[in-house]
């Protein structure tokens, strides 16, 4: 037995108090270490934590997009079966008009494979004791035929039961289907009466699986993600032909370990394929067929880029850990005092570098896919006073349009620059979404209002120029006016944008913007600046000022955006030359030349608003698809998108009652295709109409919505611009490799 004396316990502490005086350096950097850890785990779980609920939502939303695809080729192909029962009663006295019925059931409908009447045994003696009408869809034209047999006994069949036994509309579970749409099928299917109300044949139409295969699993949201489809008892109804099976066993698993996502909207599974770990995401669709769909996502690739974060944290962390030891013995040879205050100084002077580097980084144009087109030629530049500075401009291209702002932090150094990234990360976020300058300018005064403590106020220009029409809508506030260079028979004239002056944002939270318009023509230059460069002074105090600013611009007589920023710069160098710079100087300059398109294909067409036009729409479409030799898949998608863009405008351009025309015009380059719908109705931008909310069931949602949402998905771009009183909505996609190989 071992016993501790006073002694002892004496020469332990004195033991570990001489370790920790000779080894200063190994306890500071085990120390440091273990901060350094505890801070890296904490990174990584609150990281994790977060990529989790990020991917919860993000496949929420996969599964709400499928489940409103699935339901809305659902809901057609319901509707169209309802729509014609009446033509099926029509003709119960004709067996062989059913062939007609069945043939304008399965080309009513892109998805719909086949569609079927068969009749109770014996209704037609004349047919003998089985009668089934049934047209296929096939790449050489219909296929009708009467193929009820021996073989295909229909009455043998569940759906058939199952309709006669409840007498209402359903879903049937997938079988094959070998004599009549030849492949997995899911059918809609519903009985038929006759004038005494009683059953006397069940109507069907067929869904191929293969479509649904096709439509889940277009687009995923992870490389290795993949969609489920399995009805309510957890039969599998779609999925990729190599995966989802063991996945479908966990769903239906009662054993398997399994709970609710933080939304409460879907539950999850954890699995594990073949080493691979993952989450598997599910939930009922709501409405009838009450099937479920579910999305499976791979750990790896969910959180990819935090494995990579974290074995970059433990790297650096063995790179501080060498230079913790460098300085410790540093300031062992230096006088300490001195030595900090080296030190914090020059960490303060390498934060500033990389935040004015930061800065410049930010806001910088270089990058020719939107500085640099065919039709805008853009440069900017920037010059703080101190490192860092309170001015900011930014411009990108979205829709065809250009968003562009220039603005202005009252005061300088870091404070301003603090807000200026504020303003600039705000007006990317809004401007993402929003294509009104006056809804910008509010947005972003709303939020400089915010706890504003400091009354930091920033004057600012936001602008959105439409590319195809030349239509630029701007507002102002309180910042310079901009300048319109104009080039004829080369002279350039200068003059000033028509513009409000407006308060700055960050003053008050109740001021609304005005947006303002103006046509820019052909080889127009915008000049947009802050007060640095006419408040710039030279060592007698003088201003440069805004008579000696159009001077020089009138002598440059040039509408190059590069070469006004180099002149410019170089004369406020000269005129200032030996003063501080007391401001911050930047400039924001585009040129605006459309050059005239070069079509290989134009054609148009003259609608009424009128619904029952669309049948004419879609033909004109098909035609122009021919003749530029598009291929089938691709034409159907374009077709789709155009008709959704048009019935939108019927629907909502004209007032109820009024009739108005409608104006298609397609026009092809060789490399991109465009649709240009034109009206002259009410103003009615549909790109900004409200999103639809997919969790409501078919019956719940409002009308509209969708139509737009799927223009975009088929669409590479949707420009809506009111200019002379017209909507103009345009429709862009590129046709690469989508012409068919002669």
């Amino acid at each position: 037995m071992y016993f501790c004396t006073k002694e002892s316990l004496y020469m332990s502490k004195k033991g570990i108090v001489d370790f920790v005086r000779n080894h200063k350096q190994l306890v500071v950097i085990i120390t440091a270490a273990l901060l350094l850890e505890l801070l890296s785990g904490t990174q990584y779980y609150y990281t994790h934590r977060m990529l989790e609920r990020e991917l919860e939502k993000r496949a929420e939303s996969e599964l709400r997009f499928k489940a409103v695809l699935i339901k809305s080729a659902l809901n057609a192909s319901e509707d169209l079966l309802k729509g014609h029962l009446w033509d099926i009663k029509r003709h119960l006295s004709k067996p062989d008009s059913m062939f007609a019925v069945t043939h304008r059931l399965v080309y009513g409908s892109r998805y719909v494979g086949g569609g079927f009447v068969a009749f109770v045994p014996y209704y037609f003696p004349s047919k003998g004791r089985l009668f089934e009408a049934y047209t296929r869809r096939d790449k050489e034209g219909p296929m009708m035929t009467q193929i009820a047999s021996d073989k295909h006994d229909y009455t043998k069949r569940d759906y058939y039961h199952k309709a006669l036994s409840v007498d209402k509309s359903f879903w049937s579970d997938p079988y094959m289907d070998q004599e009549g749409a030849r492949g997995m099928v899911t059918s809609y299917v519903t009985t038929i009466h006759d004038r005494r109300d009683s059953i006397v044949a069940v109507a069907g139409i067929d869904v191929h699986l293969n479509w649904l295969d096709d439509t889940l699993n277009a687009h995923h949201i992870y490389p290795s993600s993949y969609i489920l489809l399995l009805n309510e008892q957890g039969a599998i109804i779609s999925r990729p032909h190599d995966k989802g099976t063991q996945e479908a066993k966990l769903i239906n698993d009662s054993t398997v370990q399994r709970s609710k996502s933080r939304s409460g909207r879907s539950c999850v599974i954890r699995f594990t394929n073949e080493g691979r770990k993952g989450t598997i995401f599910y939930a009922y669709m709501k409405g009838i067929p009450h099937w479920q769909i579910a999305v499976a996502c791979y750990d790896d690739e969910v959180y990819n880029t935090l494995y990579s974060l974290r074995l970059m944290l433990l790297l650096l962390m063995f790179m501080a850990f060498a230079v913790l030891l460098y300085m410790i013995r540093s300031f062992v040879r230096t006088e300490r005092n001195l030595h900090l205050a080296d030190i914090e100084r020059e960490k303060i002077g390498s934060e500033l570098r990389i935040a004015s580097n930061i800065q410049k980084a930010m806001i910088a144009i270089n990058d020719k896919s939107y500085s640099i087109r065919d039709d805008l030629t853009l440069c900017g530049s920037l010059d703080p006073a101190k490192e860092v500075g309170g001015d900011f401009y930014y411009a990108f291209i979205r829709n065809e349009k250009l968003f562009f702002c220039i603005g202005d932090v009252s005061g300088k150094g870091v404070p301003s620059a603090i807000i200026m990234a504020v303003a600039h990360a705000l007006f990317r976020s809004i401007a993402q979404k929003e294509d009104n300058p006056s809804h910008i300018m509010n947005a972003l005064n709303t939020s400089g209002c915010q706890n504003n403590k400091t009354n930091i106020f920033t004057t600012m220009f936001v602008g959105v120029l439409d590319l195809p029409t030349g239509h630029l809508r701007y507002c102002n506030a309180g910042h310079e006016i901009p300048l319109i260079i104009k080039k004829e028979d080369g002279i350039c004239t200068i003059s000033k944008l028509d513009v409000m002056p407006n308060l700055p944002i960050g003053l008050f939270d109740d001021f609304k913007y005005v947006m303002q318009k103006e046509a820019i023509s052909h080889g127009t230059t915008l000049f947009l600046y802050t007060d640095g460069l006419t408040e710039a002074r030279n060592l007698q105090h003088e201003q440069f000022g805004m008579n000696r600013l159009e001077e020089l611009l009138t002598r440059l007589n040039t509408n190059d955006p590069q070469l006004l920023i180099n002149g410019v710069k170089e004369a406020v160098e000269q005129f200032t030359e030996g003063a501080e710079q007391s401001d911050d100087l930047t400039i924001l300059t585009f040129r605006y030349a459309p050059k005239e398109e070069e079509y290989l294909f134009t054609d148009h067409l003259t609608l009424q608003n009128d619904v029952r036009e669309v049948a004419q729409l879609n033909s004109f479409v098909k035609g122009a698809m021919e003749q530029l030799g598009i291929e089938k898949p691709f034409a159907r998608k374009l077709q789709l998108a155009v008709e959704e863009a048009v019935v939108n405008v019927i629907d909502y351009a004209y007032p109820a009652g009024k009739v108005g025309n409608i104006n298609v015009k397609v026009t092809s380059n060789g490399h991109q295709l465009r649709f240009i719908i034109t009206d002259e109705g009410i103003a009615f931008n549909p790109t900004e109409a409200s999103q639809v909310d997919t969790t409501l069931s078919a019956e719940e949602r409002p009308v509209g919505g969708l139509g737009i949402l799927l223009v975009r998905e088929l669409m590479d771009s949707v420009n809506y611009e009111r200019v002379n009183g017209k909507n103009i909505l345009t429709l862009c996609k590129e046709m690469e490799n989508k012409k068919v190989i002669n």
